[in-house]
């Protein structure tokens, strides 16, 4: 639910006629990539509903791949529900992401978000993160995305 709300939200700043991956397709990834034990996810509830979740991997088994840097994390996805957006949710998990993956060893996490989703852009950068490089086009998404880093 939290994947399939968060990535229909991408309508509000994506060009007419974009579509959100089909939520089968998002279904097959969180069922072959949850149980993965290099996988690490966390489920935030408010009142015994699901509210958001955080998950990260290695950069190296990513399908974005990492250029070979061992030490690097990647943020596989956060998402939180609308409703709850304000709550503290999201940077609650966001904190217990990073801190996870340098308990894991990693030295530096990364994430890519839509060049366009302003609202998450400015949240990443209020939680330490940094944009690096220029904006490309997405395979997965068919958008402009950018990738952020941050130390652990």
């Amino acid at each position: 639910m939290t994947v399939h709300e968060g990535f229909a939200g991408y309508r509000e700043f994506a060009p007419p006629g974009w579509s959100p991956p089909p939520l089968e397709q998002e279904a097959e990834w969180l069922r072959r990539g949850l149980p993965d034990p290099d996988v690490w996810c966390m489920v935030g509830e408010r009142d015994g509903e699901v509210a958001g979740h955080v998950a990260f991997r290695s950069a190296r088994l990513s399908r974005w791949g990492d250029g070979g840097d061992v030490g690097l994390a990647h943020l596989w996805q956060v998402f939180v529900r609308r409703a709850y957006w304000g709550t503290g949710l999201a940077p609650t998990l966001l904190a217990a992401a990073t801190e996870r993956a340098g308990e894991r060893g990693f030295a530096r996490m990364r994430l890519y978000t839509p060049a366009r989703q302003a609202r998450a852009r400015r949240f990443y950068e209020r939680e330490g993160w940094t944009a690096r490089g220029e904006p490309f086009v997405g395979p997965q998404l068919g958008l402009p995305i950018l990738e952020y880093r941050r130390p652990l």
